[in-house]
Formats: structure tokens, sequence, C-alpha cells
């Protein structure tokens, strides 16, 4: 076989750890009908892809050998039976359930690609699909974000948590409270927008929460626990406040006070982007062009906390796994390492 029919694929045999991740050298996917080949200039390390590795439970099966990455911005490389040749060379953005973005080049159903947007880098744009979306619907769809809300974000350092305090800081939002896990991290909390930090690992961070509010509760709190965190956080709440729950990395069984809820009519949303791109994807598409006028302005900014070579794909996970990555992570093919070094 020779080097142009070879690439490089970021897999795992077995489950476990960061290091079950390998780098490969593999033959280039061929298309079939109804898909093209993307040529993959940034993939978006998402907690899915921890979640497959661990061998934790997941919705959609995970065969081995399995290549992670759901997130990704490319260019398209070739098409097969039923594809509009045409297509050949444009820039996209897609998510991709069944993995396949840690590699230079991956199949995808052409018709789930998405464009990518004007102005972005192939590592801005990959924030997009999954993580970004997610930011941007959970909290303008599902938490009915106004100008005049405060807003506390839980985890807010991390890869969707960072987008939203910088989304809702776009979007004129009255007060951003970010809520990290350790005070090491409140720097970087305050440097993506956010107007006050609390560390939640504190007995009293909820009245910390009202503290930075000026004693009031808060009339929005965006969650990705669906654990304690959550539970404590209808103590923050102003009456009618909403909570939006979308994601579950540390659960509890019944985190959720009914007597709280009807004492002060608030209101739980759960929030899954996989659903709106089944049912509703007129309202991703919106959304997606929603973000280029915020980040022309300036009011939105999309760069990644780190980005790494595919090779460093254990390193990646690592940092997510603990917890450190400040931010976004994006991992990139060798040449793309060397155009941003070059």
């Amino acid at each position: 076989m020779s080097l142009s029919q070879t690439m490089l694929s970021v897999r795992f045999h077995q489950t476990g750890g960061p290091d079950v991740l390998q780098v490969e050298t593999l033959a280039r996917p061929q298309p079939k009908a109804g898909e093209v080949v993307v040529r993959v200039l940034a993939a978006g390390v998402n907690f899915a892809d921890l979640v497959r590795r661990r061998g934790d439970h997941y919705p959609v099966p995970t065969p081995l050998p399995f290549n992670p990455g759901c997130e990704f911005a490319g260019v398209v490389e070739s098409c097969g039976d039923g594809v509009d040749s045409a297509r050949i060379g444009e820039r996209v953005i897609g998510a991709n359930i069944t993995g396949g973005a840690y590699a230079d080049y991956m199949t995808v159903d052409a018709a789930s690609l998405m464009p990518w947007p004007d102005g972005l880098s192939p590592e801005q744009a990959a924030m997009l699909p999954i993580q970004g979306l997610t930011a941007f619907l959970a909290l303008t769809d599902s938490g009915m974000l106004t100008p005049n809300d405060t807003v506390f974000v839980q985890g807010a350092t991390g890869g969707v948590g960072s987008l939203i305090v910088r989304i809702a800081k776009a979007h004129g939002a009255r007060r951003i409270i970010a809520g990290v896990g350790n005070e090491s991290k409140a720097g970087l909390a305050m440097a993506g927008g956010a107007d006050a930090v609390i560390d939640y690992s504190k007995p009293d961070w909820t009245d910390a929460v009202r503290a930075a509010n000026d004693g009031h509760g808060v009339d929005l709190v965006m969650d990705a626990t669906s654990g304690r965190i959550l539970e404590g956080a209808f103590d923050c709440l102003a009456p009618n406040g909403r909570a939006v729950v979308y994601g579950h990395a540390a659960p509890t069984p019944n985190p959720i006070n009914v007597t709280k809820l009807l004492e002060g009519n608030l209101r739980v949303t759960g929030f899954f982007l996989g659903d709106y791109y089944r049912r509703q994807p007129e309202v991703v598409v919106a959304a997606l062009k929603s973000f280029e006028p915020l980040f022309k302005s300036g009011r939105l900014d999309l760069a990644p906390a780190k980005v790494l070579p595919f090779a460093k794909a254990a390193e990646a996970h690592r940092l997510m796994e603990e917890r450190n990555g400040g931010g976004k992570i994006i991992l990139v093919p060798a040449s793309r390492m060397e155009d941003r070094n070059g």
C-alpha cells in the first residue's frame, strides 16, 4: 500500500484509561453511497469520547477497535455515489456520533455536514458542532436567557462551561457567576468573562453565590453534573428561576427537591443536542448562523484552551478527565500542527 493511500488514526482496542489510545497507520477510508471523505483539520475533544473510551454506558454502540472523535472541521476530499462532486474542496464542520474524527481522514454522511462559518480557523470551527451549539442552545433556547438575567455557570472553566460564560457575556447577561471546583481556576474564569467566581467545593458555596448577586438568588443555573451541585443550585435560584441540566458528569439519585420547586415556582429543563439534530435541524442551522455576528463583532472569543496533535490524544483525555483542560481542547493532524508552529 502506497503512502498516499494511508493515514494516521487514533484508536483503542480495549476500554480503559487514556493510555489505551494508540496512533495507528490505516488505509484511507472510501466513501459509500451518500457519503464523503473529509480531510480532518481539527477535531474537538468531548466528554462523550472519554465515556466511550472508558467503556461506560453510551446511547449507541462503540464497536472495537474504535476511533473516537465526533466533532470536526475539515475539507471534502472525495464523494461517494449520489453526492455532487462539486462538493470536493468544500470547507465543512460536523458532528458524527459514530466517531472517526481523531484521524487524518474520515467518512461522513454528506447530508449531515454543515457550512464552515467564514472567518474562523479550523480550531475555532471545530468548537461549534457539539460544544459550541450545546452552550448556545442550552443557554438561549432551553435557558431562555435575557439581557436582564443573572446566571450561575457550573464548571465554568470546562469546554462547554467556558463557552456558556462567553456566550452569556456576548448576549448581555446582567451578571455571570462562575462556579469552579477549586480556587486555582478563579483567574481563568474571570478572564473568560465572569463577573464573580465561587468555589463549590466549599460547604457554604450556595451562600457565596447569593452574596455575589447582592444577596439575591440568580435567574438561571447551567448545570452539567446532575449531582450535588444541582441539588445546591436550587438554593441559589430566585423565585421563578430556571435550571438547565445539559450533562450528568457526577449524577446522584434524585437530586431534585420537588418541595423547593413548588415553593419557588422553579423550572428545571433537560438539554440534549442530539435531539435537536434529529428533530429540530432548522434550529441548529439558525444557531450556527447566529455565531457569525458574535465573533465578527468581537463580542465572542472562540479561542480554544489547548491545541494538541493527534499523537497526544491520551494527554488530551487525561487533561479533561482531571478537569485541567482550562476550556476547549482541540486535536489536529501533524501537518496542521506544523502549520501552526511555522
